[in-house]
């Protein structure tokens, strides 16, 4: 099986809490393997960065993850490394600040996936917003690249008395899900399948939780993890190819991510995975079989029957022969990976 490790970068102002999500989510790991890119000793744990030493330097973290400092200019060497198989890592978080542009940032990532680093993956622009105030980047003047982005994590809604009014002007710019946060509560789940191994974090080692000294607040996390959803989709009978593509390249409602199998007319079933209107498609194992699609949308506000209604729409209409699969096979993978 192709082996590819999504890379999520994380964008937002100083101050919009960037690092305590970073934190939250290696905290949370749960057994997923955490590669975290930090740029200038910046505001993701800074004392995590002295611990591990000169600029370039990695330090490895509890649960296999790991913390590496670079520039621009090494951003896709270091994602070749990091998402390389010897590495054995299931997720990697770049931040932006100090880095790039998150525009930049995208298209620097996007040429190393086709390029140097390719076991990667795009795993989207994550934007934090400051549901608070206070600091650049608030609801008040949001930040540029809300309208970029695959997932705006709308943080600290814990201190504002009504969210609802910075939820909905953050949905009319943002092109993807708002999730609104506390603490930088984002389940790993959400980003990147957890791996099927398991096993207690690795002892004696440093976690940035551990650094930084940051309570935690178990029952906010719950509340928080609860704030997206998934929407399971089987159905039979085989799709056309290019009114699949155009859903897809539509960017359903709500959806963040979404992986499955799906089968066109005359032609063996094909994986599919997206992130925001990124989409990725490979032929399936030989061992997958299916007579039309399996799909799961994961993200926030999911409408499962206009999601349903969608996929039913995409049907193949039997009396119209064999379609061309080029509206699909324009993503297709065309670099092969090594297996693991």
């Amino acid at each position: 099986m192709p082996r590819r490790v999504p890379v999520v970068l994380i964008a937002g102002h100083l101050g919009s809490g960037k690092s305590t999500l970073v934190n939250h989510l290696l905290r949370r790991a749960d057994g997923v393997r955490i590669g975290v890119v930090v740029n200038d000793f910046g505001a993701i744990g800074i004392d995590a960065m002295l611990v591990a030493g000169q600029a370039s330097a990695v330090t490895s973290l509890a649960d296999g993850c790991l913390c590496c400092t670079t520039d621009a200019n090494g951003l896709a060497g270091l994602l070749a490394e990091l998402t390389a198989p010897a590495a054995r890592l299931d997720l990697v978080v770049v931040e932006a600040s100090g880095l790039a542009e998150p525009r930049e940032l995208v298209r620097l990532l996007l040429d190393a996936v086709g390029g140097e680093a390719r076991h990667a993956a795009y795993g989207g622009l994550v934007v934090v917003v400051d549901a608070a105030g206070g600091a650049a980047g608030s609801v008040d003047e949001p930040d540029p690249a809300v309208r970029l982005a695959d997932l705006v994590v709308l943080n600290q809604v814990d201190r504002v008395d009504d969210p609802a009014p910075l939820l909905a002007s953050l949905r009319a710019i943002a092109p993807g899900p708002v999730l609104p946060v506390v603490r930088g509560a984002l389940d790993p789940a959400l980003l990147v399948d957890p791996p099927a191994r398991r096993g207690p974090p690795r002892s004696g080692q440093l976690s940035f939780d551990a650094l930084l000294r940051e309570d935690s607040d178990d029952a906010a996390v719950e509340h928080a993890h609860a704030a997206w959803e998934s929407v399971a989709v089987d159905r039979d009978g085989p799709l056309d190819p290019a009114r699949f593509a155009a859903f897809l390249e539509a960017g359903p409602a709500g959806v963040f991510r979404s992986k499955g199998v799906v089968r066109f007319p005359g032609a063996a079933p094909f994986v599919v995975q997206t992130v925001g209107t990124a989409i990725r498609v490979r032929p399936a194992p030989r061992s997958v079989d299916v007579a039309g699609a399996r799909l799961v949308f994961l993200g926030v506000g999911l409408d499962a029957a206009a999601l349903h209604a969608a996929l039913d729409a995409c049907a193949a209409d039997p009396a119209a022969g064999e379609p061309s699969l080029l509206p699909v096979l324009r993503y297709e993978e065309s670099d092969r990976v090594d297996a693991v």
